[in-house]
């Protein structure tokens, strides 16, 4: 789901909430308490673990996208692209059976915050420049690795990335409303 409240379903519908996406994740980091945003560790990530894991996330893509035709897939003709719905309960089921982030997409946040969010916005603005330059029919055509949900179209790779945006920062959203509880989720998803 979009900050607009619905989903997006052509490439410019994915620009703009990429874009709206950004500005509105992006302000709501800017906007916590410094103290606030740096109040966690490795094993209950803090604002900024989550922010330096999407920038970890969305940088991939962004070069995923980037990359040359000749570099991607074609899609398996097998293959069903899948709703954003779909892509959010395959990814919930992923989680449920206790899918955790790794390697390189765990967070290591250096810099201030002010660097962070700014390097957030640009790894989010750079996922919607790379797609940019496909067109609807290219994106139902070629095929991206995930690492927890194996390949997605490239359409669908827009809509996780959308979605795991949002889904870390209803996370955080739910920790800054009840700081005191101790979660065993360290939100490392």
């Amino acid at each position: 789901m979009t900050p607009a409240g619905r989903d997006p379903a052509t490439r410019d519908d994915l620009l703009r909430a990429l874009a709206d996406s950004a500005n509105e994740i992006g302000g709501y980091f800017a906007g916590l308490d410094a103290a606030q945003f740096v109040d966690g560790n490795a094993a209950q990530w803090s604002p900024a673990h989550h922010l330096d894991h999407l920038i970890r996330s969305n940088l991939p893509v962004a070069s995923g996208l980037g990359a040359a035709r000749g570099r991607l897939q074609p899609l398996p003709a097998q293959h069903q692209v899948r709703t954003h719905a779909q892509i959010r309960d395959d990814y919930r089921a992923v989680l449920a059976t206790g899918g955790k982030a790794f390697g390189r997409l765990l967070p290591q946040p250096e810099g201030s915050q002010t660097e962070l969010v700014e390097r957030y916005v640009s790894s989010l603005n750079a996922v919607g420049e790379a797609l940019a330059h496909w067109t609807d029919a290219e994106l139902d055509n070629w095929a991206m690795p995930h690492p927890a949900l194996n390949v997605l179209s490239i359409r669908e790779m827009a809509l996780f990335t959308l979605m795991h945006n949002w889904h870390h920062l209803n996370g955080v959203r739910r920790q800054m409303l009840a700081p005191q509880t101790v979660s065993t989720d360290n939100g490392a998803t």
